[in-house]
């Protein structure tokens, strides 16, 4: 009763709309019968807010208004000439939420008796928050992150290997190389959460990460933001657009978006669907909101031989 009081007064923020809700307004569930393709709406599994997922929504508060305000001033001056993420990485800011453990679970069933075992490998995994989350059922993690900040702090957090990279190619020999035992058949579980809209060409990411995922048996965990509104942040700050397009639309409802990301860019991969889910995905909040918040479409693949 303590956490629903708590909770009760947040005030998050959508990064998209800018429109201010409570946690009773995030974003799980999906209207799954305008779902156009049958096959998401077959895999359709919902989530729902729990207690780990509150817990997170709380910690801006329990930090304090004055030290958020500060590290929201430092974060605009170090801006002026770096990316937001390292910005972050040196404030010890950007925590994210995408997963509780119990979704997580959720999703494995999902895939199967056994799932989720063996070498896990996060793409792009930012301050490593999800990466533990996801990796703890696995014999070992491998996270990769072009932000030599972030890379960093992925280090401090004792994953088995770290590599400071901005490509999948070469991922597994290059995890070999570091005294991973991943198999040369690929690695069991590949993470790849909200990465699509901020690379130069989703497509090539997508092959990659097929190549560097066990065919048949391996499970690939795509993240995707909706609306789909892609950019690329560069090193110095600035922001570009990415050299690929996709016929995806920048605004509309979260079914219209996920039918587009699956029949543009997923399936025609070769892709298996294994299971479809919404969740907000979450960030930190800071001295003005509790929480700002994004809506993910959480794509649960596998790859055929």
């Amino acid at each position: 009763m303590a956490s629903e009081e708590r909770t009760s007064a947040l005030r998050i923020r959508c990064a998209h709309c800018d429109a201010v809700f409570d946690e009773r307004a995030l974003p799980y569930d999906a209207d799954v019968d305008s779902l156009a393709s049958s096959a998401l709406r077959e895999k359709f599994v919902r989530l729902s807010l729990d207690s780990e997922s509150v817990e997170f929504l709380n910690r801006a508060r329990a930090r304090g208004r004055d030290e958020c305000e500060r590290l929201a001033r430092k974060c605009t001056e170090l801006r002026r000439t770096m990316s937001l993420t390292e910005a972050n990485a040196i404030l010890g800011r950007g925590k994210m939420f995408v997963f509780s453990d119990a979704h997580v679970e959720t999703l494995m069933r999902a895939c199967g008796e056994g799932a989720g075992g063996g070498w896990f490998l996060d793409v792009g995994a930012g301050e490593g928050e999800v990466t533990r989350t996801l990796g703890r059922r696995c014999a070992g993690t491998c996270a990769t992150e072009s932000s030599p900040g972030m890379a960093s702090r992925l280090r401090e957090k004792g994953f088995d290997v770290v590599l400071e990279s901005d490509t999948v190619e070469n991922v597994v020999r290059e995890t070999r190389a570091r005294g991973g035992d991943v198999s040369e058949d690929g690695f069991d579980v590949v993470a790849a959460l909200n990465l699509c809209d901020r690379v130069r060409s989703p497509r090539a990411l997508l092959r990659g990460l097929k190549r560097a995922l066990k065919a048949k048996t391996g499970i690939l965990i795509l993240a995707i933001v909706v609306p789909f509104r892609p950019f690329v942040e560069n090193a110095d700050g600035t922001r570009s657009q990415p050299d690929e397009r996709l016929d995806v639309p920048s605004a509309g409802s979260w079914e219209s978006g996920v039918d587009a990301l699956w029949t543009e860019l997923i399936a025609p991969l070769g892709f298996d669907l294994v299971a479809l889910s919404r969740v907000p995905y979450i960030s930190e909040g800071d001295h003005l909101y509790d929480a700002y918040v994004l809506d993910d479409a959480v794509f649960v693949l596998r790859a055929p031989p």
